[in-house]
């Protein structure tokens, strides 16, 4: 696959509101716990990163197909390994917006060999991979790891991607010789892809009525307060229901807000889990 086909910047009015925020904070607590301010942004695309956690970042490498010029880098492709970064370890090996599912499994299992004998002692490793119980792919569920798990992905062309579960991704750090340490769902209920109809028919189109709020526009309500379609039958459909529930009642209950405080209460229902049900999955591990 060509850079051209990762050649697209991703913006929205959620990411820019939601999801950049809580980055920001993931960098500066993953900075914290590395105990230094090195850090090399696997799959950087347009190097937000660089503008992250204040002055914790003390040294930034972005490392990409198309990584952006006016920043240290290094052109390469992930499937390959890590790849020529210089001797010297990171503090910080991070990987945000789901690069680790635009490998398959054997080139994340070479990525993550290459991380753990590079880093030091200590290094974190924080890779986001695609959630495997995500709303927006409910026929993933029940896969097992594999090529019957990868799916096309659009961004300025289809590209393969390969969600995860925690314990999946867990398994494959510990192998690595990395000491895996938790996981954070990101995004649950306003992945992109859900609404599309693409991957599961029937979805509400979540996100662009959120970043309608974001903007100040509240004419799409009835988005938050539609009923999901018979999803499979399985844990992760009782946790996209009760959130769709709580959507449900918070609209009905929110006479007298505005747009923006509506989208903030919305946003604020996203659960506290790290179990694979959001579009985002950061997996964290450290350098054994």
């Amino acid at each position: 696959m060509s850079a051209l086909a990762y050649a697209i910047s991703f913006e929205d009015a959620v990411r820019a509101g939601f999801e950049q925020p809580f980055w920001d904070g993931q960098v500066t607590r993953l900075l914290a716990e590395a105990g230094g301010g090195r850090v090399v942004d696997l799959g950087s695309g347009d190097g937000a990163v660089a503008g992250m956690a204040g002055e914790s970042i003390e040294e930034y490498l972005a490392l990409d197909l198309s990584p952006p010029a006016d920043l240290p880098h290094v052109a390469h492709d992930l499937r390959d390994g890590l790849g020529p970064v210089g001797p010297a370890p990171f503090d910080l090996y991070l990987g945000t917006y789901g690069v680790a599912s635009h490998l398959d499994p054997a080139e994340l299992d070479r990525l993550l060999g290459d991380i753990a004998a590079h880093g030091r002692p200590g290094s974190v490793v924080a890779l986001e991979a695609l959630g495997l119980y995500s709303l927006e792919w409910p026929r993933l569920w029940d896969t097992e790891p594999g090529g019957a798990r990868a799916l096309p992905y659009r961004l300025a062309q289809d590209v393969m991607v390969h969600p995860w579960l925690p314990h999946e991704l867990a398994a494959r750090f510990e192998r690595a010789g990395l000491r895996f340490t938790g996981a954070i769902d990101r995004t649950v209920q306003f992945g992109p892809k859900a609404g599309e109809g693409r991957y599961w028919p029937g979805l509400p189109h979540l996100r662009p009525a959120l970043g309608a709020l974001l903007t100040g526009e509240d004419e799409r309500l009835d988005e938050f307060t539609q009923s999901l379609p018979p999803l499979p039958v399985a844990p992760a459909a009782a946790v996209h229901q009760g959130l769709a529930a709580r959507r449900r009642r918070l609209v009905e209950r929110s006479g007298g807000l505005s747009a923006r405080e509506l989208a903030q209460q919305l946003w604020s229902l996203e659960p506290a889990t790290g179990e694979g049900y959001g579009h985002g999955l950061l997996a964290v591990g450290r350098v054994a």
